[in-house]
């Protein structure tokens, strides 16, 4: 056991080692630049492109706010590739249902739920953020989730502690007014199992609702890399993220299986399109369509065989699963300082997997550094 533990472990450090290589040189010597000794001279040009702006430093973020970019809580379901100015502090408490309906069979046709089998489940979860630098942001998630659900006769009600994501992220690339490339982050996600440790009410198949970031399996501690895009053209702003999550082998709760044997879940690759038309600058008010993607896999990065096998109303045992949905989003800032937004996530296509409703709301709260006004980001 010690041996898989160590050698899992070196899996995962290899794997961020080669994600973090592909942060650029330049970006990092951009960051170390954000506050220049006195008398310091313009960025070197190692870390500049051809508009003489660097990736992320003092000047460009100059320019970059500069760019029109109304305060607006933008997408429901797609977190930002921007971060927080430092100081700047934000909380923004979300709340999802999922209603399910039917499911999706491995050919992706849709089939009724077996007699006597429901599902809901609501999650209330908050995001709250703090930023560290003019491009590093700390957040943390904890959320609460309630079940109703009913299979083959055994009920599964409740209300519990949800697993708690931690996130790291760092801009390493702002857009620059006269170039077509995206703003780019890159965030690190730490999931821990307080489902778990809470014996939390936990929903067949062990999915939060997909509107959820990172979804992970309740119960399993995570890892989630992410890549998150964000490009502006007025009055539009696009965007563009992708989640990668890892769960570690643990000890946990199988169907069907008495006590709590050692599972290893396939991998989960989730994927995220927006665009957002700001109908109105000064009340923020606006419209955003949201596509959601997953995909469960039938392996794990790490080698080890896959027995955490999600399990269909119907009973069918499947290695791997995909589940699209589609979004309308509303918009509107209540104050300078508190930002309203609502949609319905509705299916579009899956195999082996829940067709289900989700709608979902958010209130967002942002204090300026040291008190004062919001700083656009």
């Amino acid at each position: 056991m010690i041996a898989r533990t160590v050698m899992t472990t070196g899996r995962i450090c290899l794997f961020l080692s080669f994600l973090l290589s592909f942060l650029p040189s330049g970006a990092i010597a951009a960051e170390t630049l954000s506050s220049p000794p006195s008398g310091a001279g313009t960025t070197p040009p190692s870390a500049q492109d051809s508009s003489g702006l660097s990736w992320n430093g003092p000047e460009a973020l100059a320019a970059y706010r500069k760019i029109w970019n109304p305060l607006s809580a933008g997408p429901e379901l797609i977190p930002m590739a921007d971060t927080a100015p430092p100081g700047e502090f934000y909380i923004r408490p979300f709340f999802y249902g999922q209603f399910v309906q039917g499911e999706y069979t491995s050919g992706g046709g849709v089939q009724s739920l077996p007699g006597g089998f429901y599902e809901t489940q609501l999650l209330s979860l908050a995001e709250i953020g703090v930023g560290l630098t003019d491009n590093t942001q700390f957040t943390i998630f904890p959320s609460m989730a309630s079940v109703w659900s009913s299979y083959g006769g055994a009920f599964t009600d409740g209300s519990g502690m949800s697993d708690l994501t931690m996130e790291l992220k760092y801009r390493f690339y702002v857009q620059h007014p006269d170039k077509k490339v995206p703003s780019m982050a890159f965030a690190l996600h730490v999931t821990l199992p307080t489902s778990d440790w809470t014996n939390a009410p936990v929903v067949k198949g062990g999915l939060p609702p997909l509107a959820r970031i990172p979804s992970t399996h309740y119960g399993a501690p995570a890892i989630t890399p992410a890549l998150l895009t964000r490009y502006i053209a007025k009055p539009y702003r696009f965007y563009a993220d992708f989640f990668y999550t890892y769960d570690l082998p643990n000890n946990g709760t199988l169907a069907g299986t008495p006590g709590k044997p050692m599972i290893q879940y396939g991998d989960i690759a989730q994927y995220r399109l927006g665009v957002e038309d700001i109908a109105d600058d000064r009340t923020g008010t606006g419209y955003i369509l949201e596509f959601v993607g997953m995909s469960g896999l039938p392996f794990s990065m790490d080698g080890l065989p896959v027995n955490g096998i999600p399990v269909t109303a119907s009973g069918l045992h499947v290695g791997a699963f995909n589940i699209w949905g589609l979004q309308t989003t509303f918009e509107r800032n209540i104050t300078k300082n508190l930002i309203f937004s609502a949609g319905v996530l509705l299916p579009v296509a899956g195999t082996n997997q829940y067709q289900s409703i989700s709608p979902n709301m958010s209130l967002y709260w942002y204090w300026g550094p040291g008190g004062g006004d919001v700083v656009a980001r």
